[in-house]
């Protein structure tokens, strides 16, 4: 087995505004293993200032961990994890001639196409969306004055119509007061849910007891192992942040059996990384719902190609990534 590490920089086509300031560009490392031609890829890409080690933390765990690889023993940082455990997962697809979701459900069903949120910026944003066959919009929060953000949350449910559905993300930005007076306004306008008002499980418990509107738990789930709340009733998932597509898959599975609704999204991702959590999506088990896996057209250049959305749904592709290797 041979363990390749390389370093990849991807400049977002727009910046992502959130509570935490903009992001403009995703920094990360690709691992890939090889098991004679058949190789298999993965990525660790933490982002700046949120949770979780750095990425000098990261690429000393992947450079020590690749001097002397031991499959029976992974890297203990959770993106290094995730980079090596998506790598082996996608080397085994390959081997098996199945895709990752197949590997993931050990046999259970798996969706040939995920149904997406759409992000948007703005009510113009929202339109397109909608016109493209998009059912559901995801709109930040938490960024701006609270009188901004119900302007906005007001344009974008009035550009939608009623019949689509509209989550928030806050990314934490609120306290637990600020959330509590926010949500009570912004539930005039149907939302599906909020993403992470407050930081911390125990203040999102809080919050959830008090809200008129449903509250999700994202970024402060820190860890698999994390025990929630029953007053929070939806789980995010992002895979490539919680130790890889296998960690994540057994945890989704466990939140969807305690009756919580699991979305799977990605982590601002390489297509690598993207494709790990549209194929644990694929093969969650239980209704189907409405994940935002995928974002299309993220960065101004990729190392992988990703499916092709339509209608607001993405097609399982029969296969794993193929990587460009050169122009990175």
């Amino acid at each position: 087995m041979r363990v390749e590490l390389s370093e990849v920089s991807l400049k977002l086509r727009l910046p992502v505004m959130t509570s935490r300031g903009a992001i403009t560009q995703r920094d990360g490392i690709l691992i890939r293993i090889s098991e004679g031609a058949v190789h298999g890829w993965g990525e660790a890409m933490p982002l700046p200032g949120w949770p979780g080690a750095d990425l000098s933390a990261t690429r000393e765990a992947l450079e020590e961990w690749a001097i002397d690889p031991d499959l029976g023993n992974l890297p203990s940082e959770r993106f290094a994890h995730g980079a090596v455990e998506l790598a082996l997962l996608d080397m085994e697809a390959q081997q098996s001639g199945q895709t990752q979701a197949e590997m993931l459900s050990e046999g259970g069903p798996v969706a040939d196409a995920v149904e997406l949120n759409a992000l948007v910026a703005d009510a113009e944003d929202a339109v397109a969306a909608v016109t493209d066959g998009y059912g559901t919009a995801k709109l930040k929060v938490g960024a701006s004055d609270i009188e901004v953000d119900v302007a906005a949350v007001a344009a974008v449910r009035d550009s939608i119509g009623d019949s689509c559905r509209l989550r928030l993300d806050a990314n934490g930005a609120w306290t637990v007061d600020q959330a509590v007076a926010a949500l009570s306004r912004l539930e005039r306008f149907d939302i599906e849910y909020v993403e992470e008002p407050v930081a911390g499980i125990e203040a999102l418990a809080l919050v959830a007891e008090q809200s008129p509107v449903p509250v999700a738990v994202d970024d402060s789930l820190g860890s698999v192992d994390a025990e929630l709340p029953e007053s929070i009733p939806v789980v995010v998932v992002k895979p490539m942040a919680l130790g890889g597509p296998c960690t994540a898959f057994a945890a989704a599975r466990r939140w969807i059996n305690q009756g919580r609704k699991v979305v799977v999204t990605n982590y601002l991702d390489s297509a690598i990384g993207q494709h790990a959590a549209l194929s644990v999506a694929a093969a969650l088990p239980g209704p189907q719902q409405v994940h935002g896996a995928i974002t299309p057209a993220l960065f101004t250049r990729e190392v992988a190609d990703l499916p092709t959305i339509a209608g607001g749904r993405c097609p399982l592709p029969p296969h794993s990534p193929a990587v460009a290797r050169e122009g990175r």
